[in-house]
């Protein structure tokens, strides 16, 4: 494998845009009817209580009271099944089997992937799924099915799958999918550290022992030595270096975040949080937040927003590099979905923070 060295230092930082996600916020009111807040407005979706529910960011899927299985997406509603043995909801897909029959929605449209289906993974852009008359892995991508790869004995998914990433052992050899092709990356006897998010791979090179990065079709070293835990999310990769140093690389150029061993950190699609002392620091993408000066009991990640429980038992969050105090009372629960910050609060009301304002149900 052929893989070039990364810059190890930068003074620059490559100039990062993050736009408003919309996100769709499912809830279940006080008299069990199931709402959604979707741009900026309530609605009223079954009057009778559902029997789950899941949702992304775009896509919402539930059982209603009678069993059938529906789908609001593209702000309309639409009846899948009236019978179905299980499902699942990613930012884009929901993705059901009823038998071996497995399906997927996404973007108002239904297709059918395999009569012979059993188990399967959605993320942002993929569908990977098992297709047993041929035991073999296939994915759906970009309105295509591609055949992964095909086995003698026994039938496993791939362990991790990115928004639009895999990477994937066939007959001893890695490869990485990206962009609906398949990239040859190595022949390794044990197993590999990696994961894998949006237009990026990274992994611990175990002949190099380098810590190396899958991104835009080329293989490169990104440190001179393994990684000791790493995440990947959007174009993005965060790990502590074998220094201990918390670092995130991003567009072609590293950046450190933190020169102590972080007391915690946690990483997904733009965002880091991380400890350092008795701080709880976010870093957005282009800005370091000290967001408290204490652990959060609960924080969630999601897109450009990192939510958490504020010292007077309510929410704030970091949002467009500034700390917002979204409820300082006492609350349920709350939950992230674009760049919506949904809140449950004791009186069996919700208060949804989007675009800016607040709204009440």
């Amino acid at each position: 494998m052929k893989k070039g060295i990364a810059i190890i230092a930068t003074i620059c930082f490559a100039t990062l845009s993050f736009g408003q996600y919309e996100g769709i916020l499912p809830f279940e009111n006080q008299n069990g009817y199931f709402k959604i807040f979707y741009k900026g407005a309530f609605q009223q979706l079954e009057y009778q209580k559902v029997k789950s529910f899941q949702s992304g960011d775009n896509i919402v899927g539930y059982v209603d009271n009678k069993g059938d299985l529906k789908v609001f997406s593209n702000g309309k509603s639409a009846n899948l099944a009236p019978l179905q043995n299980g499902y699942i909801v990613s930012d884009n897909f929901l993705v059901m089997n009823v038998g071996n029959v497995v399906s997927a929605w996404s973007q108002g449209k239904g297709i059918t992937l395999t009569n012979f289906g059993d188990k399967y993974i959605a993320t942002d852009s993929l569908v990977v799924f098992e297709d047993t008359q041929r035991n073999a892995i296939n994915v759906y991508y970009n309105g295509q099915i591609i055949p992964l790869y095909a086995v003698i004995g026994d039938l496993n998914l791939p362990k991790n799958v990115g928004d639009n990433t895999i990477l994937y052992n066939s007959v001893g050899m890695y490869y990485v999918f990206y962009h609906g092709k398949s990239f040859e990356l190595d022949s390794w006897q044990e197993g590999v550290q990696y994961d894998c998010g949006r237009d990026i791979v990274a992994f611990n090179d175990p002949v190099s022992y380098t810590f190396a990065i899958f991104e835009n079709g080329q293989f490169m070293d990104l440190d001179s030595f393994h990684a000791k835990e790493f995440k990947c999310g959007i174009q993005c990769v965060t790990f502590v270096d074998n220094n201990g140093n918390l670092q995130y690389y991003s567009h072609g150029e590293k950046k450190t975040l933190s020169n102590f061993s972080p007391d915690y950190w946690e990483a997904k699609d733009y965002m880091v949080a991380w400890g350092e002392n008795t701080y709880f620091n976010v870093w957005d993408g282009k800005n370091k937040i000290q967001a408290a000066t204490y652990k959060p009991e609960k924080w969630i990640i999601k897109n450009n927003v990192v939510a958490f429980k504020n010292q007077m038992g309510g929410v704030s969050c970091v949002i467009n590099g500034e700390v917002v105090s979204l409820y300082t009372g006492p609350i349920l629960d709350f939950d992230v979905r674009g760049s919506s910050v949904i809140i449950s609060l004791p009186n069996f009301t919700f208060l949804v923070y989007y675009n800016g304002k607040k709204y009440n149900s």
